[in-house]
């Protein structure tokens, strides 16, 4: 990242029961950054919801790391075009 900052970030939701499928893209540049500790609870409230005793084990051990032994970062973005696709079928 340090000699091309260029990345590309996808997200995808499949549903193979529903025929659910939906894409974004992203294209721009990046910068790994320090992790930012209420920024991760921020967004962790917002996906497995409201209060930390509900959250795997796994993204506490990751939000509290201590960054200098982990090596945790966090990557922030900065888009320079946004695609968001619904690529769905119908199933049967």
């Amino acid at each position: 990242m340090a000699e091309d900052p260029r990345v590309a970030l996808v997200v995808d939701e499949c549903g193979p029961v529903s025929g659910r499928v939906r894409q974004v893209v992203a294209r721009g540049t990046a910068e790994l950054l320090p992790c930012d500790v209420p920024r991760g609870r921020r967004k962790l409230s917002r996906y497995p919801g409201e209060g930390e005793s509900r959250w795997d084990r796994r993204f506490l051990d990751h939000l509290y790391a201590d960054p200098e032994r982990s090596g945790t970062v966090r990557l922030h973005v900065v888009p320079a075009s946004l695609h968001a696709r619904d690529l769905g079928c119908q199933v049967g």
